[in-house]
């Protein structure tokens, strides 16, 4: 959880920028609302249970044990502009400093639309 504390505290600063911030899990509603409660989180936690923007966005990974597996949402930063496309992405990342450097990649991508 340590991400979502360095957005919620980043989140000033994209509230000046104009860029909206909101993060996807697979996590129920209900646990959402707890994080949100427990963190202070002030931007959406979006629940994608049924798993169909990951699988949409080919973020799932599937980890298999003879005949059963178990899917997780690959932990993955999207900047999105104004059009709904994805300009920029991270698969690995330091915690810290990326909440500022997917803000000045995201002020980028809005002052390039």
């Amino acid at each position: 959880m340590r991400e979502l504390r360095e957005f919620r505290d980043a989140y000033p600063d994209y509230e000046a920028a104009g860029v909206g911030l909101a993060g996807v899990s697979v996590d129920t509603l209900e646990s959402h609302a707890r994080w949100i409660a427990r963190l202070h989180i002030p931007f959406p936690l979006i629940s994608d249970s049924e798993r169909q923007a990951g699988r949409a966005l080919d973020l799932m990974r599937r980890v298999g044990v003879g005949s059963w597996g178990v899917e997780f949402f690959r932990r993955v930063t999207l900047v999105v502009d104004a059009q709904g496309i994805i300009t920029a992405a991270w698969g690995k990342v330091q915690i810290r400093g990326h909440a500022q450097q997917v803000l000045a990649v995201a002020k980028a991508v809005k002052r390039l639309g």
